[in-house]
């Protein structure tokens, strides 16, 4: 499916500012002057207001999308440049290769940001046990873990998404991240009734994939493409989330509680 053109023109932009910020240190090494680091070169402000410290314990640097696109797309321009010289031409204009770039970044964007799609037998504890009364303590147990979990955390989606893009501020979407971490766990643990495994397994899937968009939020201000990509993602997260409920509303009701 077609990224929507403001994103495909954001993944574009922010591209190219990490595919000079790879160009300026090229240039840099060839003329013997001292590299630059990360941390003297200009931040990239996508919000009019100023930015909280950024800070996320689970942030793997190695795992920049941001900047791992930026490097390609600055070899991709270097290796066309190189072509046309060989050929005696004109260096390349940017407008004019720029649809193939955002293509191809958007492609390698989506294959980076691997959403979890299949639990396995193995990975679950399956009970025989499928009485009412083995089913309405299964229920019981998930309803524990998420109390536990989620504790006193009651920020909506919406209010985390005002947070993270607006104010720059990760806390709750990293909370949130670990709140889910913590929810796939614990659900790994619960025995579940044979006949119910597929919706156990949807409920696994749910919060390991919640854990992913919702870390790739946090980590935003370090890595903006991949917290664009996240934002695509809210929307499928919260219908997920209304048809979970209403699956196991119809447990309830199997079992006639």
């Amino acid at each position: 499916m077609m990224k929507p053109p403001r994103l495909r023109l954001i993944i574009l932009v922010l591209s190219l500012v990490f595919a000079g910020t790879y160009f300026i240190a090229n240039v840099l090494k060839r003329s013997g002057k001292p590299a630059i680091s990360t941390q003297q070169l200009p931040s990239i402000k996508l919000s009019s207001l100023n930015p909280a410290p950024f800070s996320s314990e689970n942030f793997d640097e190695k795992n920049n999308l941001t900047k791992a696109l930026g490097q390609n797309l600055f070899e991709q321009i270097q290796t066309n440049n190189l072509i046309n010289k060989e050929k005696k031409d004109l260096p390349a204009d940017i407008n004019s290769i720029s649809e193939k770039l955002t293509n191809s970044v958007i492609s390698e964007s989506l294959a980076d940001f691997k959403l979890v799609s299949v639990v396995y037998d193995s990975e679950i504890k399956i009970s025989n046990d499928i009485s009412k009364e083995a089913k309405a303590q299964y229920l019981k147990t998930i309803t524990e873990i998420n109390q536990k979990d989620f504790a006193d955390f009651n920020k909506n989606y919406l209010q985390i998404i005002v947070d993270v893009y607006q104010k720059i501020d990760s806390s709750s979407a990293s909370r949130l991240a670990n709140i889910y971490k913590n929810l796939a766990a614990d659900y790994l643990k619960v025995g579940v009734p044979t006949d119910w495994v597929d919706a156990h397994k949807i409920l696994i899937i749910y919060a390991k994939n919640a854990e992913i968009v919702y870390r790739a939020m946090a980590n935003y201000p370090v890595d903006p493409i991949k917290g664009y990509l996240a934002l695509e993602a809210v929307d499928s997260l919260v219908s997920g989330a209304g048809e979970i409920q209403n699956m196991f509303k119809e447990k309830l009701k199997e079992i006639g509680s």
